[in-house]
């Protein structure tokens, strides 16, 4: 993961309309290493399509970077630099230690990230230790991801799964299964929620 630094005379940290060069950092022996130096003319503020083309064009420079540092970046600058999938880090000093924190956020930004993308995968009723009885805690998932709506956790397993009973923690019943008459649901509060179970009716 390299790491390209935007500076004045490759030494000093500075906004990006004052830098005239990118420093490329790379890993070397447990710190990092200035492993090219790419000079530029320094980019004026301009009207926007010339600022565009003025910065586009200093992305041939470091198409190998996946992060952009240096001092203040902002508007269209920013813009042309984040949609070209660098990851943007405002630094106020240039040492190994800030270098590898930097990698350290993105990895760990990465790991959140496929970690949302797997219980999004998974977000379904989970089986209990009694044979057709599962259980889901609704609220505790669309409190770690909003965008799970309880159509998308339960629709495919009400439909397609054998089962006696779900017991289901939500903050109200969602309206589709509590109008559906092929459901019979008991439901109480519990801790200001709902604690429900549903069971299929007989035919």
């Amino acid at each position: 993961m390299k790491i390209a630094v935007f500076t004045r005379d490759g030494t000093e940290l500075c906004p990006f309309f004052e830098a005239n060069a990118f420093s490329v950092f790379a890993r070397d022996d447990g710190g990092f290493r200035v492993e090219r130096e790419e000079p530029f003319a320094p980019v004026a503020p301009a009207a926007p399509y010339e600022l565009r083309e003025r910065v586009s064009a200093l992305l041939p420079l470091i198409e190998d970077c996946e992060i952009l540092a240096g001092g203040a970046l902002s508007g269209l600058a920013f813009t042309v630099f984040d949609r070209a999938g660098l990851h943007i880090f405002e630094i106020g000093e240039l040492n190994d230690t800030v270098l590898f924190d930097m990698i350290s956020e993105i990895i760990s930004v990465g790991e959140t990230a496929q970690m949302r993308e797997k219980i999004i995968r998974d977000a379904k009723p989970a089986p209990t230790g009694t044979d057709g009885v599962y259980y889901l805690d609704l609220v505790l998932l669309q409190t770690e991801c909003p965008e799970v709506s309880s159509k998308k956790a339960m629709r495919e397993f009400l439909e397609n799964t054998p089962f006696t009973e779900l017991h289901l923690v939500c903050r109200h019943i969602p309206p589709w299964i509590e109008g559906d008459d092929d459901y019979q649901i008991d439901a109480r509060p519990k801790d200001g929620d709902v604690y429900a179970v549903i069971r299929k009716r007989s035919c």
